[in-house]
């Protein structure tokens, strides 16, 4: 399966649905799961089999540490599964993760993360680009000396 990349600026209505573009919709498949993302700072929305080879990789982990027990537990708690986009392609946000992870942001970017999609309010995703360019030349040092290391 090709990896979800491109980015879209869309805005949430009033009841929390977002339309996900027709290119995302097409991965996605007809269910998926909705899902804080890795660091909780954004929504992501996996296919089905992309969400389960996640939870099993957090289940190899183990519960026996009370940090990863808690973690987890948040984890789960705002992960919904068997989600589905209606019939103008639209899919509504779980309130209790939108709340959570957005805010009271409506208007949002979605952008292809490889395996998921993510949702990210528009001001979070302008402080990340900001944050990137600042960062740019010391990304572009790391790539070359990983290049060199490579060859």
């Amino acid at each position: 399966m090709a990896g979800f990349i491109g980015s879209y600026s869309h805005s949430m209505d009033a009841k929390g649905r977002l339309v996900i573009p027709q290119s995302f919709r097409d991965k996605l498949g007809e269910q998926f799961c909705v899902a804080p993302s890795y660091d909780f700072q954004s929504i992501a929305i996996y296919p089905t089999e992309m969400w389960e080879k996640r939870s099993e990789a957090f289940e190899k982990l183990g519960h026996l540490n009370p940090s990863l027990n808690r973690y987890l537990e948040q984890f789960y708690a705002l992960s919904y599964n068997e989600q589905s986009c209606d019939g103008q392609g639209r899919v509504l946000l779980p309130v209790n993760i939108r709340q959570k992870i957005l805010g009271e942001e409506r208007d949002v970017e979605l952008t292809g993360a490889n395996d998921h999609i993510r949702v990210v309010a528009s001001s979070v995703s302008a402080r990340s680009w900001d944050q990137f360019r600042s960062e740019l030349p010391d990304l572009l040092n790391l790539i070359a000396g990983l290049e060199k290391q490579d060859s």
